[in-house]
Protein backbone atom coordinates (compact mmCIF):
# COMPACT_ATOMS: atom_id res chain seq x y z
CA UNK A 1 0.00 0.00 0.00
CA UNK A 2 0.89 3.63 -0.22
CA UNK A 3 2.77 5.21 2.77
CA UNK A 4 0.40 8.11 3.30
CA UNK A 5 2.21 9.34 6.48
CA UNK A 6 5.44 9.89 4.59
CA UNK A 7 3.58 11.76 1.87
CA UNK A 8 1.68 13.84 4.47
CA UNK A 9 4.85 14.79 6.35
CA UNK A 10 6.61 15.80 3.14
CA UNK A 11 3.70 17.97 2.02
CA UNK A 12 3.32 19.59 5.46
CA UNK A 13 7.04 20.31 5.67
CA UNK A 14 6.74 22.23 2.42
CA UNK A 15 3.58 23.98 3.60
CA UNK A 16 5.24 24.92 6.94
CA UNK A 17 8.08 26.90 5.37
CA UNK A 18 6.22 30.25 5.59
CA UNK A 19 5.57 29.56 9.30
CA UNK A 20 9.24 28.76 9.88
CA UNK A 21 10.23 32.01 8.17
CA UNK A 22 7.82 33.99 10.35
CA UNK A 23 9.10 32.32 13.53
CA UNK A 24 12.68 33.15 12.57
CA UNK A 25 11.63 36.75 12.01
CA UNK A 26 9.97 36.73 15.41
CA UNK A 27 13.11 35.48 17.19
CA UNK A 28 15.27 38.08 15.42
CA UNK A 29 12.83 40.85 16.32
CA UNK A 30 12.64 39.68 19.95
CA UNK A 31 16.45 39.72 20.12
CA UNK A 32 16.41 43.25 18.72
CA UNK A 33 13.88 44.32 21.34
CA UNK A 34 16.04 42.79 24.09
CA UNK A 35 19.07 44.66 22.75
CA UNK A 36 17.16 47.95 22.80
CA UNK A 37 16.08 47.18 26.38
CA UNK A 38 19.75 46.76 27.32
CA UNK A 39 20.63 49.99 25.52
CA UNK A 40 17.85 51.84 27.35
CA UNK A 41 19.26 50.61 30.67
CA UNK A 42 22.76 51.79 29.75
CA UNK A 43 21.43 55.21 28.77
CA UNK A 44 19.51 55.47 32.06
CA UNK A 45 22.64 54.55 34.02
CA UNK A 46 24.54 57.28 32.17
CA UNK A 47 21.77 59.81 32.78
CA UNK A 48 22.00 59.36 36.57
CA UNK A 49 25.48 60.88 37.11
CA UNK A 50 24.90 63.39 34.30
CA UNK A 51 21.78 64.71 36.02
CA UNK A 52 23.57 64.81 39.36
CA UNK A 53 26.51 66.75 37.94
CA UNK A 54 24.24 69.33 36.30
CA UNK A 55 22.33 69.85 39.55
CA UNK A 56 23.19 72.76 41.83
CA UNK A 57 23.46 70.26 44.69
CA UNK A 58 26.62 68.85 43.10
CA UNK A 59 28.62 71.85 44.34
CA UNK A 60 26.66 72.80 47.46
CA UNK A 61 27.35 69.73 49.60
CA UNK A 62 29.04 70.34 52.94
CA UNK A 63 30.77 67.92 55.29
CA UNK A 64 31.78 68.26 58.93
CA UNK A 65 35.00 66.80 60.29
CA UNK A 66 36.36 66.45 63.80
CA UNK A 67 39.98 67.22 64.62
CA UNK A 68 39.91 64.34 67.12
CA UNK A 69 37.28 61.63 66.66
CA UNK A 70 38.19 60.10 70.03
CA UNK A 71 36.74 63.21 71.71
CA UNK A 72 33.65 63.64 69.51
CA UNK A 73 32.40 61.92 66.39
CA UNK A 74 30.56 63.94 63.75
CA UNK A 75 27.65 63.07 61.49
CA UNK A 76 24.71 64.72 59.76
CA UNK A 77 24.23 67.11 56.86
CA UNK A 78 25.67 70.49 57.87
CA UNK A 79 24.05 73.59 56.48
CA UNK A 80 26.55 76.38 57.20
CA UNK A 81 30.27 76.32 56.42
CA UNK A 82 32.64 77.42 59.17
CA UNK A 83 34.93 76.37 61.99
CA UNK A 84 33.67 75.64 65.48
CA UNK A 85 35.70 75.26 68.67
CA UNK A 86 34.15 72.51 70.79
CA UNK A 87 35.22 72.17 74.43
CA UNK A 88 33.70 69.26 76.38
CA UNK A 89 33.78 69.50 80.17
CA UNK A 90 31.43 66.71 81.24
CA UNK A 91 29.69 63.84 79.52
CA UNK A 92 26.05 63.06 80.20
CA UNK A 93 25.66 60.15 82.60
CA UNK A 94 22.84 58.10 83.98
CA UNK A 95 22.43 57.39 87.68
CA UNK A 96 23.70 54.09 89.06
CA UNK A 97 22.78 53.15 92.61
CA UNK A 98 23.92 50.07 94.51
CA UNK A 99 22.13 48.50 97.42
CA UNK A 100 23.97 48.89 100.71
CA UNK A 101 23.06 45.33 101.60
CA UNK A 102 24.97 42.41 100.14
CA UNK A 103 23.87 38.77 100.16
CA UNK A 104 25.67 35.44 99.97
CA UNK A 105 23.62 34.42 96.93
CA UNK A 106 21.24 36.00 94.43
CA UNK A 107 18.64 33.48 95.58
CA UNK A 108 18.65 34.78 99.15
CA UNK A 109 15.44 36.27 100.48
CA UNK A 110 15.72 40.06 100.60
CA UNK A 111 12.19 40.98 101.74
CA UNK A 112 8.94 39.48 102.95
CA UNK A 113 6.87 42.64 102.89
CA UNK A 114 6.75 46.34 102.17
CA UNK A 115 7.13 48.00 98.77
CA UNK A 116 9.59 49.79 96.53
CA UNK A 117 9.08 52.53 93.91
CA UNK A 118 11.16 55.11 92.04
CA UNK A 119 10.64 58.85 91.64
CA UNK A 120 12.05 60.45 88.49
CA UNK A 121 11.47 64.06 87.40
CA UNK A 122 8.65 64.37 89.91
CA UNK A 123 6.88 61.24 88.72
CA UNK A 124 6.72 58.11 90.87
CA UNK A 125 6.39 54.63 89.43
CA UNK A 126 3.72 52.25 90.62
CA UNK A 127 4.91 50.68 93.86
CA UNK A 128 6.03 47.07 93.69
CA UNK A 129 4.36 45.26 96.60
CA UNK A 130 6.59 42.54 97.96
CA UNK A 131 5.31 39.11 98.91
CA UNK A 132 6.88 36.78 101.46
CA UNK A 133 10.09 35.05 100.42
CA UNK A 134 11.03 37.47 97.61
CA UNK A 135 14.61 36.78 96.51
CA UNK A 136 17.15 39.22 95.11
CA UNK A 137 16.65 37.77 91.62
CA UNK A 138 12.87 38.00 91.87
CA UNK A 139 13.05 41.64 92.97
CA UNK A 140 15.33 42.44 90.02
CA UNK A 141 12.85 40.80 87.62
CA UNK A 142 9.91 42.69 89.14
CA UNK A 143 11.68 46.03 88.67
CA UNK A 144 12.61 45.26 85.07
CA UNK A 145 9.09 44.01 84.39
CA UNK A 146 7.74 47.52 84.95
CA UNK A 147 9.63 48.84 81.90
CA UNK A 148 9.99 52.16 83.70
CA UNK A 149 12.84 54.64 83.52
CA UNK A 150 15.12 52.40 85.57
CA UNK A 151 16.57 48.93 85.11
CA UNK A 152 17.95 46.50 87.67
CA UNK A 153 20.82 44.03 87.64
CA UNK A 154 22.75 41.96 90.18
CA UNK A 155 26.49 42.36 90.75
CA UNK A 156 28.84 40.63 93.17
CA UNK A 157 31.30 43.35 94.22
CA UNK A 158 33.34 41.04 96.43
CA UNK A 159 31.34 41.78 99.55
CA UNK A 160 28.21 40.03 98.38
CA UNK A 161 25.51 40.07 95.74
CA UNK A 162 23.97 43.52 95.43
CA UNK A 163 21.09 45.04 93.50
CA UNK A 164 22.21 47.69 91.02
CA UNK A 165 19.55 50.15 89.84
CA UNK A 166 20.39 52.31 86.81
CA UNK A 167 18.74 55.02 84.74
CA UNK A 168 17.77 53.77 81.31
CA UNK A 169 18.78 57.15 79.87
CA UNK A 170 21.45 59.71 80.66
CA UNK A 171 20.89 63.20 81.99
CA UNK A 172 20.07 64.89 85.27
CA UNK A 173 16.33 64.71 84.59
CA UNK A 174 16.63 60.92 84.41
CA UNK A 175 18.09 60.62 87.90
CA UNK A 176 15.85 58.97 90.47
CA UNK A 177 15.11 58.58 94.16
CA UNK A 178 14.34 55.13 95.57
CA UNK A 179 11.30 54.91 97.83
CA UNK A 180 12.09 51.81 99.86
CA UNK A 181 9.98 50.32 102.67
CA UNK A 182 11.06 46.68 102.32
CA UNK A 183 10.96 44.48 105.42
CA UNK A 184 12.42 41.08 106.10
CA UNK A 185 11.38 39.51 109.40
CA UNK A 186 13.61 36.50 108.86
CA UNK A 187 16.78 38.37 107.97
CA UNK A 188 18.26 41.57 106.59
CA UNK A 189 15.98 43.58 104.30
CA UNK A 190 17.40 45.13 101.15
CA UNK A 191 18.43 48.73 101.85
CA UNK A 192 20.09 51.62 100.03
CA UNK A 193 22.39 54.38 101.22
CA UNK A 194 20.87 57.02 103.44
CA UNK A 195 20.41 60.34 101.64
CA UNK A 196 20.39 58.75 98.20
CA UNK A 197 19.10 61.09 95.44
CA UNK A 198 20.01 61.82 91.79
CA UNK A 199 23.14 63.78 92.75
CA UNK A 200 24.43 62.04 95.89
CA UNK A 201 24.70 58.69 97.59
CA UNK A 202 25.19 56.79 94.31
CA UNK A 203 27.85 54.77 92.61
CA UNK A 204 27.37 57.26 89.76
CA UNK A 205 25.31 60.42 89.94
CA UNK A 206 23.11 61.54 87.06
CA UNK A 207 24.44 64.53 85.15
CA UNK A 208 24.05 66.44 81.91
CA UNK A 209 26.75 66.85 79.32
CA UNK A 210 28.41 70.26 79.59
CA UNK A 211 30.31 71.80 76.71
CA UNK A 212 30.88 75.01 74.79
CA UNK A 213 30.70 75.77 71.07
CA UNK A 214 32.71 78.89 70.24
CA UNK A 215 32.56 79.74 73.96
CA UNK A 216 28.76 79.44 74.14
CA UNK A 217 27.86 77.21 77.09
CA UNK A 218 25.49 74.33 76.34
CA UNK A 219 24.13 71.45 78.40
CA UNK A 220 22.46 68.30 77.14
CA UNK A 221 20.82 65.30 78.79
CA UNK A 222 22.27 63.14 76.01
CA UNK A 223 25.77 62.71 74.62
CA UNK A 224 24.22 62.74 71.17
CA UNK A 225 23.68 66.43 70.50
CA UNK A 226 21.85 67.91 67.54
CA UNK A 227 21.69 71.54 66.40
CA UNK A 228 24.50 72.86 68.58
CA UNK A 229 26.11 73.24 65.15
CA UNK A 230 23.49 73.64 62.37
CA UNK A 231 22.79 70.31 60.70
CA UNK A 232 25.57 68.53 62.61
CA UNK A 233 25.11 65.72 65.11
CA UNK A 234 27.80 65.57 67.80
CA UNK A 235 28.47 62.28 69.53
CA UNK A 236 30.36 63.32 72.66
CA UNK A 237 32.86 60.66 73.74
CA UNK A 238 35.14 62.22 76.36
CA UNK A 239 36.23 65.53 77.83
CA UNK A 240 38.56 67.55 75.66
CA UNK A 241 38.94 70.35 73.14
CA UNK A 242 38.57 69.85 69.38
CA UNK A 243 37.84 71.83 66.26
CA UNK A 244 34.86 70.98 64.06
CA UNK A 245 35.28 72.11 60.47
CA UNK A 246 32.34 72.41 58.10
CA UNK A 247 33.53 72.84 54.51
CA UNK A 248 32.62 72.01 50.93
CA UNK A 249 32.44 68.29 50.28
CA UNK A 250 33.43 67.20 46.79
CA UNK A 251 33.45 63.46 47.44
CA UNK A 252 30.01 62.92 45.88
CA UNK A 253 31.05 65.10 42.94
CA UNK A 254 34.07 62.89 42.32
CA UNK A 255 31.99 59.74 42.74
CA UNK A 256 29.50 60.97 40.13
CA UNK A 257 32.31 61.79 37.71
CA UNK A 258 33.75 58.30 38.18
CA UNK A 259 30.30 56.81 37.61
CA UNK A 260 29.96 58.91 34.46
CA UNK A 261 33.20 57.42 33.16
CA UNK A 262 32.12 53.87 33.99
CA UNK A 263 28.68 54.22 32.39
CA UNK A 264 29.97 55.97 29.26
CA UNK A 265 32.47 53.17 28.77
CA UNK A 266 29.64 50.65 29.21
CA UNK A 267 27.85 52.37 26.32
CA UNK A 268 31.04 52.29 24.28
CA UNK A 269 31.54 48.57 24.98
CA UNK A 270 27.93 47.78 24.04
CA UNK A 271 28.31 49.77 20.83
CA UNK A 272 31.49 47.92 19.85
CA UNK A 273 29.85 44.54 20.54
CA UNK A 274 26.84 45.41 18.41
CA UNK A 275 29.02 46.56 15.51
CA UNK A 276 30.31 43.02 15.06
CA UNK A 277 28.86 41.22 12.04
CA UNK A 278 26.65 39.12 14.31
CA UNK A 279 25.49 42.09 16.40
CA UNK A 280 21.72 42.35 16.69
CA UNK A 281 21.93 46.14 16.31
CA UNK A 282 24.70 46.10 13.71
CA UNK A 283 24.36 49.30 11.69
CA UNK A 284 21.32 50.47 13.66
CA UNK A 285 20.92 54.27 13.32
CA UNK A 286 19.57 54.80 16.85
CA UNK A 287 22.56 53.11 18.48
CA UNK A 288 24.93 54.97 16.17
CA UNK A 289 23.31 58.30 17.06
CA UNK A 290 23.45 57.52 20.78
CA UNK A 291 27.17 56.82 20.58
CA UNK A 292 28.03 59.71 18.28
CA UNK A 293 26.04 62.37 20.12
CA UNK A 294 27.30 61.42 23.57
CA UNK A 295 30.90 61.40 22.40
CA UNK A 296 30.55 64.76 20.64
CA UNK A 297 28.97 66.26 23.75
CA UNK A 298 31.96 65.24 25.85
CA UNK A 299 34.40 66.71 23.33
CA UNK A 300 32.54 69.98 22.73
CA UNK A 301 33.96 73.35 23.77
CA UNK A 302 32.02 75.20 26.43
CA UNK A 303 31.95 79.00 26.38
CA UNK A 304 31.21 79.54 30.05
CA UNK A 305 33.55 82.48 30.58
CA UNK A 306 35.57 80.64 33.19
CA UNK A 307 39.01 79.09 33.27
CA UNK A 308 38.02 75.74 31.79
CA UNK A 309 36.36 75.22 28.40
CA UNK A 310 36.91 71.49 27.80
CA UNK A 311 36.26 68.53 30.06
CA UNK A 312 39.72 67.25 29.17
CA UNK A 313 41.21 70.23 31.00
CA UNK A 314 39.93 68.91 34.31
CA UNK A 315 40.97 65.31 33.54
CA UNK A 316 37.90 63.94 31.76
CA UNK A 317 39.14 62.95 28.30
CA UNK A 318 38.20 60.58 25.46
CA UNK A 319 41.17 58.35 24.62
CA UNK A 320 42.36 57.26 21.19
CA UNK A 321 40.40 54.02 21.61
CA UNK A 322 37.19 55.95 22.23
CA UNK A 323 36.95 55.19 25.95
CA UNK A 324 36.49 57.91 28.55
CA UNK A 325 39.27 58.21 31.11
CA UNK A 326 39.59 60.26 34.30
CA UNK A 327 42.88 61.81 35.39
CA UNK A 328 42.15 62.21 39.10
CA UNK A 329 45.19 64.40 39.72
CA UNK A 330 43.89 66.98 37.22
CA UNK A 331 40.44 66.83 38.76
CA UNK A 332 41.85 67.28 42.27
CA UNK A 333 43.86 70.28 41.09
CA UNK A 334 40.73 71.87 39.64
CA UNK A 335 38.77 71.19 42.84
CA UNK A 336 41.46 72.56 45.13
CA UNK A 337 42.57 75.54 43.06
CA UNK A 338 39.44 76.81 41.31
CA UNK A 339 36.18 75.11 42.32
CA UNK A 340 34.14 78.05 40.99
CA UNK A 341 35.61 77.59 37.51
CA UNK A 342 34.97 73.86 37.75
CA UNK A 343 31.34 74.55 38.60
CA UNK A 344 31.08 76.98 35.67
CA UNK A 345 32.35 74.25 33.34
CA UNK A 346 29.84 71.68 34.54
CA UNK A 347 26.86 73.94 35.08
CA UNK A 348 27.52 77.01 32.96
CA UNK A 349 27.07 80.67 33.75
CA UNK A 350 24.30 83.17 33.09
CA UNK A 351 23.03 82.61 29.56
CA UNK A 352 25.44 79.75 28.86
CA UNK A 353 24.81 76.08 29.60
CA UNK A 354 27.37 73.77 31.15
CA UNK A 355 29.58 71.24 29.39
CA UNK A 356 27.30 68.39 30.45
CA UNK A 357 24.06 70.05 29.33
CA UNK A 358 24.78 68.84 25.80
CA UNK A 359 25.29 65.31 27.10
CA UNK A 360 22.09 65.54 29.13
CA UNK A 361 20.14 66.63 26.02
CA UNK A 362 21.74 63.94 23.85
CA UNK A 363 20.76 61.23 26.32
CA UNK A 364 17.20 62.55 26.66
CA UNK A 365 16.89 62.48 22.86
CA UNK A 366 17.60 58.76 22.68
CA UNK A 367 16.47 57.40 26.05
CA UNK A 368 13.93 54.67 26.61
CA UNK A 369 11.40 56.89 28.35
CA UNK A 370 10.48 59.40 25.65
CA UNK A 371 13.35 59.34 23.16
CA UNK A 372 14.32 57.43 20.03
CA UNK A 373 14.74 54.12 21.86
CA UNK A 374 11.18 54.40 23.16
CA UNK A 375 9.87 55.17 19.67
CA UNK A 376 11.86 52.33 18.13
CA UNK A 377 10.66 49.86 20.74
CA UNK A 378 7.08 50.90 20.02
CA UNK A 379 7.66 50.04 16.36
CA UNK A 380 9.30 46.75 17.32
CA UNK A 381 6.38 45.94 19.60
CA UNK A 382 3.93 46.57 16.76
CA UNK A 383 6.03 44.36 14.50
CA UNK A 384 6.02 41.56 17.07
CA UNK A 385 2.25 41.74 17.42
CA UNK A 386 1.87 41.59 13.64
CA UNK A 387 4.21 38.61 13.41
CA UNK A 388 2.33 36.80 16.15
CA UNK A 389 -0.95 37.30 14.29
CA UNK A 390 0.61 35.95 11.10
CA UNK A 391 2.07 32.99 12.99
CA UNK A 392 -1.32 32.22 14.53
CA UNK A 393 -2.97 32.40 11.09
CA UNK A 394 -0.34 30.13 9.59
CA UNK A 395 -0.82 27.59 12.37
CA UNK A 396 -4.57 27.63 11.75
CA UNK A 397 -4.00 27.21 8.00
CA UNK A 398 -1.63 24.31 8.55
CA UNK A 399 -4.08 22.58 10.89
CA UNK A 400 -6.79 22.93 8.28
CA UNK A 401 -4.44 21.76 5.53
CA UNK A 402 -3.43 18.68 7.52
CA UNK A 403 -7.07 17.82 8.24
CA UNK A 404 -7.97 18.27 4.56
CA UNK A 405 -5.09 16.08 3.39
CA UNK A 406 -5.90 13.39 5.92
CA UNK A 407 -9.48 13.36 4.66
CA UNK A 408 -8.33 13.27 1.03
CA UNK A 409 -5.83 10.50 1.63
CA UNK A 410 -8.39 8.46 3.55
CA UNK A 411 -10.88 8.79 0.69
CA UNK A 412 -8.22 7.94 -1.87
CA UNK A 413 -7.11 4.95 0.14
CA UNK A 414 -10.71 3.74 0.42
CA UNK A 415 -11.30 4.20 -3.31
CA UNK A 416 -8.12 2.34 -4.14
CA UNK A 417 -9.15 -0.46 -1.80
CA UNK A 418 -12.54 -0.72 -3.55
CA UNK A 419 -10.88 -0.71 -6.96
CA UNK A 420 -8.49 -3.42 -5.85
CA UNK A 421 -11.41 -5.61 -4.71
CA UNK A 422 -13.22 -5.10 -8.03
CA UNK A 423 -10.11 -5.99 -9.98
CA UNK A 424 -9.70 -9.16 -8.00
CA UNK A 425 -13.34 -10.12 -8.67
CA UNK A 426 -12.92 -9.59 -12.40
CA UNK A 427 -9.79 -11.67 -12.43
CA UNK A 428 -11.55 -14.49 -10.65
CA UNK A 429 -14.51 -14.25 -13.02
CA UNK A 430 -12.26 -14.51 -16.07
CA UNK A 431 -10.86 -17.77 -14.81
CA UNK A 432 -14.28 -19.48 -14.70
CA UNK A 433 -15.27 -21.93 -17.52
CA UNK A 434 -18.71 -21.51 -19.03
Amino acid sequence: GIDWNTILNAVMAQESQPLTNLQNQQVNTQNKDAAFTSLAGIITNLQTPTTALTSLDAFSALAATSSDTSVAAISGAPGIAGEYDLSITDLAKGQTTSSATGYAAATNTVADGGSISFTMAGQTTQAITISAGTTLTQLKDQINGQNSGVSASIVNDGTGYKLIVSSRQTGLSNGFTINNSLTNSGGTALAFAVGQNPTSGNAQNAQNAAFTVNSLGITSASNTVKDAIPGVTLNLLKAGDIKVTVASDYSSLKDNIKTLVTQYNSLRKFYNQQQQSNGVLHGDPVLRQAMTDTKNALLAKNENGGRYHYLAEIGLAVTSTGDLKLDESKLDTAINSSPADLQALFQGTVGVGGALDGLKDALANVDGTAGLIKNTRNIVDTTLKGLQNKIDNQKTRLDQKRASLLKLYAATDAAMSTLSSATTSLQNLSKQTF
